[in-house]
């Protein structure tokens, strides 16, 4: 599989999640959509994913970095804007949410190349 291929499977298979979870009346899976599309568009996000999304683009390492920078930022968030504690499920959707967006911009990225 190219590239090209395995982040446009993985876009149908995120595309496919979200529509059972609607259609089907998940509590979960729609929670879980809602809070990460409320994340996205705070810039305290997307600035940050889209500096790193194309700092380690030639990194071998690549997601495993911007993983970790995802977390690490989620927690900075949390403790020092947010001023407090969070639970597991909040950090790890803010860090979702960062890691969405570096692989929206890599989608973007592979699409564009010729």
């Amino acid at each position: 599989m190219s590239k090209k291929q395995t982040y446009l499977f993985l876009l149908a298979m995120g595309l496919v999640l979200i529509f059972v979870g609607q259609f089907m009346h998940i509590s979960y899976i729609n929670q879980t959509v809602n809070s990460t599309w409320s994340w996205l568009k705070n810039p305290l996000i997307f600035g940050p994913a889209a500096v790193c999304a194309f700092i380690f683009i030639n990194n071998s390492k690549y997601w495993m970095i911007n993983t970790g920078i995802a977390l690490v930022v989620s927690l900075v968030i949390q403790y020092f804007v947010v001023k407090g504690s969070g639970s597991l499920y909040i950090i790890l959707i803010r860090a979702f949410a960062f890691l969405v967006v570096i692989y929206l911009m890599n989608l973007i990225k592979v699409i564009l190349d010729k």
